[in-house]
């Protein structure tokens, strides 16, 4: 009998644990996004409800005849972060993440930034196929992830430097004009 008390003791606190680790509610996410062929788009990696995480594994699958992975740096929620990524396979950017005194709140813990290479029309899904998190004690926190999806679009975000360049060359047009007609 007294085994069977210790055995209901030792479930009873389990499942306890077991509710208040889930009770955490973290979500992991990519949202949809747009981008032009030849531009650079920055997807973030969204955490909803973090509390204490302290280490992350994420890889994300996209379609590399539409995308090309760049570079993966820390975004505000991750700025305190040490962050190593690999983005040399094509089709898959792999993220490993730890931060010591743990990352608490919502909004991106790191952006990928990924050249555009696709056609207008074309998409690609950006999935988030494996999302490993734990806390800052090494426990693992029950995530639901939420994967996205990349657009071509038709036109692309001005360039920095493109009015001016424009403004510019009208400039030395005009210059030109002048100084031709003072001469004659």
């Amino acid at each position: 009998m007294e085994k069977i008390l210790v055995l209901l003791v030792g479930l009873l606190c389990l499942l306890c644990l077991v509710s208040l680790t889930s009770a955490a509610g973290l979500t992991v996410s990519v949202s949809d996004e747009t981008g032009a062929k030849g531009d650079i788009a920055k997807v973030p990696i969204i955490l909803e409800a973090a509390s204490d995480v302290g280490s992350m594994d994420i890889v994300l699958k996209y379609d590399a005849d539409v995308l090309r992975a760049v570079a993966v740096e820390g975004a505000e929620l991750g700025k305190n972060a040490f962050i190593e990524a690999n983005t040399a396979r094509e089709g898959e950017v792999i993220i490993a993440l730890a931060d010591s005194s743990g990352i608490n709140g919502d909004g991106a813990v790191a952006t990928i930034s990924f050249e555009v290479i696709g056609d207008v029309g074309s998409t690609s899904p950006l999935t988030l196929e494996t999302v490993s998190v734990n806390n800052v004690e090494l426990v693992d926190v029950i995530t639901t992830t939420e994967s996205g999806t990349f657009s071509v679009t038709e036109e692309g975000a001005p360039k920095p430097g493109d009015a001016s360049m424009v403004i510019m060359a009208i400039t030395a047009i005009i210059i030109a004009l002048f100084v031709i007609n003072r001469r004659k």
